[in-house]
């Protein structure tokens, strides 16, 4: 897969130019997301209000998303990217007032204001990328997409937990501001070499409708949502399954350890992957299910590790297999829709993942707080895992009883 991508990057400066831009405001965005968790481990908020703000940092993209997939209608979506990095610059206010009064709401509102830009954006990078990139290079977009997901903790994660303590929240949350002007120079820079022109169609020729679909668009648009059913009530407990052997500042530091190696195993998932290899992949239901079954087992190990070493491990290798199904969900709505609904698709994906996290996420975080975070874990992750198991088998059976009615029918 390296080998492609830098293939894809070397041959397409705009593609090169959109990679670096997404890179560099990841990292103010990842320093932010430090500064966010830290206080909110430092001033000991309820394992509640971890989940709730976990939510926050997602579910507020169901309107960016709507806002985004309209947009991407009419209007070049290089432009709605602009409009996303300028809101995501003006939401660091919400910070900067948390940090002067310590507020845990006012960190809790800071989340939403990223979620939005990124609901807005999803669109518009899935149709920049199914109009820039041929049907052979949409692997290398998938992976790209999926590192600018990762990145933002990868980078932002890495140089918010070294800076930590060293120099003040403030300057960190400023340099957050200067990471987003300097994405919106190269944003510029990748509109201005981007020569290919985007279709604009009316709202009504862009909509999808579900009944149409045929039965491997309606998987595509769903795997995020199955993966999110299995995978957002362990990331919403993430901070709160540090072993109890580690207490203080030693668990505050190893909260944001284990945060960041969830990163590195995102930004691996994709990278594992053989490009020439992704269409099969993508239609293989065993290596969805065997990827989420490895997912919760590392994150089930994570409270018992005599080790904090261990602990990093399994989720490093638990998101390592998760991505893996994340990356295969985009390529599949990026492979079997076509410039015109693509955008509609992605968004109503990226939608239905946000519902399911937020309903999953809140409700392992109610249930941590009188069964355990341990329990918790393992009552909604678990369950989620047994659903995606019955559609599943549900979807084969319904695949195999066709085949046999078809000579029938003849």
């Amino acid at each position: 897969m390296l080998k492609a991508l830098y293939q894809a990057l070397a041959d397409k400066p705009w593609l090169l130019l959109l990679g670096f831009s997404f890179v560099v405001s990841s990292i103010g965005n990842g320093i932010t997301y430090i500064v966010i968790f830290s206080e909110l481990i430092r001033l000991a908020a309820p394992t509640t209000s971890l989940a709730l703000a976990y939510v926050l940092s997602t579910v507020p993209g169901l309107i960016g998303s709507k806002i985004g997939e309209r947009y991407c209608q009419s209007a070049n979506p290089f432009k709605i990217l602009i409009v996303g990095e300028c809101l995501g610059m003006l939401g660091l206010l919400a910070p900067l007032s948390a940090v002067t009064t310590g507020s845990i709401p006012l960190f809790l509102i800071a989340q939403t204001a990223s979620a939005f830009t990124i609901g807005m954006t999803f669109p518009a990078i899935s149709k920049i990328f199914k109009t820039g990139l041929t049907e052979k290079e949409l692997p290398v977009a998938t992976t790209l997409e999926t590192i600018i997901f990762a990145c933002y903790v990868i980078f932002g994660v890495c140089l918010g937990l070294l800076l930590l303590g060293h120099i003040s929240v403030m300057s960190l949350l400023v340099l957050d501001a200067s990471s987003f002007v300097i994405a919106l120079i190269l944003l510029r820079l990748s509109q201005s070499r981007f020569a290919k022109t985007f279709i604009k169609v009316s709202p009504s020729q862009a909509q999808i409708n579900w009944r149409t679909l045929s039965g491997v668009q309606r998987r595509g648009i769903l795997l995020l949502p199955l993966l999110a059913l299995a995978a957002a009530p362990a990331m919403a407990l993430l901070p709160a399954l540090v072993p109890p052997t580690f207490s203080g500042s030693e668990a505050q530091s190893m909260a944001l350890a284990l945060l960041f190696a969830r990163s590195l195993g995102q930004l691996a998932g994709p990278l594992i992957l053989n490009p020439e290899k992704f269409e099969k992949n993508s239609n293989s239901n065993v290596l969805m299910v065997s990827c989420l079954f490895a997912f919760i087992t590392c994150y089930g190990l994570v409270p018992f590790s005599p080790s904090k070493y261990l602990a990093l491990a399994f989720i490093f290798m638990a998101h390592l297999f998760s991505n893996v199904v994340f990356s295969l969900a985009i390529y599949t709505i990026l492979k079997k829709f076509d410039e015109v609904h693509i955008s509609a698709a992605m968004a109503k994906s990226y939608r239905l993942q946000m519902m399911v996290t937020a309903l999953v996420s809140i409700g392992a975080g109610y249930s941590a707080q009188y069964f355990g975070v341990v329990y918790s874990l393992y009552l909604f992750s678990g369950t989620g895992f047994v659903l995606i198991v019955m559609l599943s088998l549900g979807e084969r059976w319904l695949k195999q009883k066709s085949v046999n009615f078809r000579p029938e029918q003849q």
